[in-house]
């Protein structure tokens, strides 16, 4: 066996996980002060937003666990423009917790909520794929899921609020590419906040 060919690994940065954290941290250095206050004050936002709509739906804080983790994966877009999977992964665990403990109750809103932000993504991939990213459509379904499991209404809200954001900022730069995670993070963070009961 070419041992070549083999890459052993020991260590935390070994598993997926590892190389998640790592990404996020490498992230956090290479960003400027503007990223790093956004970043925080995007997960303390999903902090305080998961007691505020606890009142209303106890399925509240998956969502804003989802939206958390969501939060690390949007920076590391920022600066990678990419959506790390083990982030996108582990943001879907919280929902997937949510949906078992509901018995399936929640699975309508969660189903609908993914298709109102996953679908237009994916038809924007399949269209340009060097336009739209697949991990934005995988996030999007992600994000989507956990709005739907609050409300689904609140996903379509989240998708233009993130649309509108990603297109001012593109617009603002003259640039020619975006990295959408942020903008698709923020809009499901104000559609929360405008929404909040």
């Amino acid at each position: 066996m070419d041992t070549s060919l083999v890459e052993l690994q020991t260590g935390p940065d070994a598993s997926v996980g590892g190389k998640a954290v790592q990404a996020v941290r490498s992230a956090w250095r290479a960003v400027a002060a503007t990223g790093r206050v956004l970043t925080v004050a995007g997960a303390v936002l999903a902090v305080v937003l998961a007691g505020w709509w606890f009142a209303e739906s106890a399925a509240a804080p998956a969502t804003c666990a989802c939206v958390l983790v969501l939060v690390g994966a949007a920076l590391v877009d920022a600066v990678e423009h990419r959506l790390p999977n083990a982030l996108v992964a582990l943001s879907a665990v919280p929902v997937v917790v949510a949906l078992v403990a509901s018995v399936g109750e929640l699975l309508p809103g969660a189903l609908v909520g993914a298709a109102w932000i996953g679908g237009p993504l994916l038809l924007a991939h399949l269209v340009s794929p060097g336009g739209m990213g697949f991990g934005d459509v995988k996030a999007g379904a992600v994000l989507g899921a956990a709005l739907g499991l609050l409300g689904p209404a609140l996903a379509p809200l989240a998708l233009v609020i993130g649309l509108a954001l990603g297109a001012g900022y593109g617009l603002a730069r003259r640039a020619g590419s975006i990295p959408l995670g942020p903008a698709l993070v923020a809009g499901a963070l104000l559609s929360l906040l405008l929404t909040a009961p």
